[in-house]
């Protein structure tokens, strides 16, 4: 892979570090209530407004991330009912979002993605095509392009201002399961992971942007053997490392340079992978509570946009802040109150979220 080109902004993880091993770290700065867990979180670029999805109770909450607490220029909360809501992402227009829908007695209410006005609660859009319930949207850094990926087996591509995908990718034969898509940092390159069949790793497949009709530039595969060792490493016993490498994908993410993919997955499990080999660097397991070990709910997991450090939820309610370069762990966080189940990084100030039903700003 060759890195963009150098221009001549400089972009704020270059020059704004998050540090959370040097004291006091971060504290709380304010809490925004909610009545069922959030299930993705959502910064827009400018890092003025936090938006916050709730499947149970197809909520989508608005946070003034400047002032703390609901915003005076929009509503602070959006009852998405008949659609339902499960994923949100900001897009580049600050009063929309894109989201997905949220599912009803374990089926989705629609196979859509919708483009939401905040401002007036008006849906502008709906992109239709799959055929299966959609698991990721993935929205360009650069431009009004965006990704989404279900368990139909394919992967799509759109623009803001059109109903119709512009681009399809179709899984291979030799893969099994739903596929993961998202763009780097650049929008130049956009990965796809996908399980290998018969369980043993998974694939990540990277693409040109602008020339993915062409397949993949670069394929690596990161195999179950790879995660069990890295997790007998760690310290989990054999009987659970060989378990949670055989765990779903859930969530997938570049860092910023691009060297390093950040791999959620079910089981309270995190990855960290080498972005050029695929091979596997760290290992991140949660933390529990009373309850005991997770068994099957992902991790929320995210890269700070310094790419100094790595955030993951714990069942537990608290936040562990590792290093990225050498996994180790730089501070826990205590204030969420029950399982944190997303996470987020401002892209514009030393800023961080993380959820259970209650959002908590940091």
């Amino acid at each position: 892979r060759q890195p963009p080109a150098p221009t001549l902004s400089i972009p704020f993880y270059l020059y704004c570090k998050m540090d959370f091993s040097s004291e006091p770290g971060p504290k709380m700065g304010c809490v925004v209530r909610g009545r069922a867990p959030a299930t993705s979180l959502s910064y827009h670029e400018s890092g003025s407004h936090l938006f916050v999805a709730s499947e149970k109770d197809s909520v989508l909450r608005i946070v003034d991330c400047l002032n703390g607490g609901a915003p005076t220029d929009r509503p602070p909360m959006i009852k998405l009912q008949r659609e339902g809501i499960r994923t949100v992402r900001a897009t580049h227009h600050g009063h929309c979002v894109l989201f997905s829908p949220g599912m009803s007695d374990g089926v989705p209410k629609k196979n859509s993605v919708y483009y939401l006005s905040v401002h007036d609660n008006k849906i502008l859009r709906e992109f239709e095509g799959h055929s299966g319930f959609i698991n990721e949207i993935s929205m360009s850094p650069v431009d009004d392009t965006f990704l989404s990926s279900g368990i139909d087996g394919t992967v799509r591509l759109w623009d803001c201002g059109k109903s119709n995908s512009f681009g399809e990718l179709k899984l291979p034969e030799n893969v099994e399961g739903a596929p993961l898509a998202v763009y780097d940092g650049t929008g130049l390159v956009f990965g796809v992971s996908a399980a290998i069949a018969g369980g043993e790793g998974y694939h990540i497949h990277l693409y040109d942007a602008r020339n993915y009709t062409v397949g993949p530039f670069s394929e690596m595969k990161v195999t179950r053997q790879d995660i069990e060792s890295k997790l007998r490493l760690s310290g989990s016993t054999p009987e659970r490392a060989y378990a949670l490498s055989k765990s779903e994908w859930t969530s997938m993410q570049f860092n910023q340079s691009g060297k390093q993919i950040l791999i959620g997955a079910n089981g309270g499990m995190a990855l960290s992978v080498d972005g050029y080999e695929g091979t596997v660097l760290h290992s991140f397991l949660t933390e529990t509570g009373s309850g005991g070990a997770s068994l099957s709910l992902p991790m929320a997991t995210c890269f700070t946009p310094d790419d100094r450090s790595i955030i993951c939820g714990n069942d537990d309610g608290t936040v562990s802040c590792y290093q990225a370069d050498s996994g180790l762990l730089a501070r826990k966080l205590r204030g969420n109150v029950d399982r944190v189940g997303a996470v987020a990084v401002s892209p514009k100030y030393k800023q961080m979220a993380t959820a259970c039903a209650s959002t908590v700003v940091w």
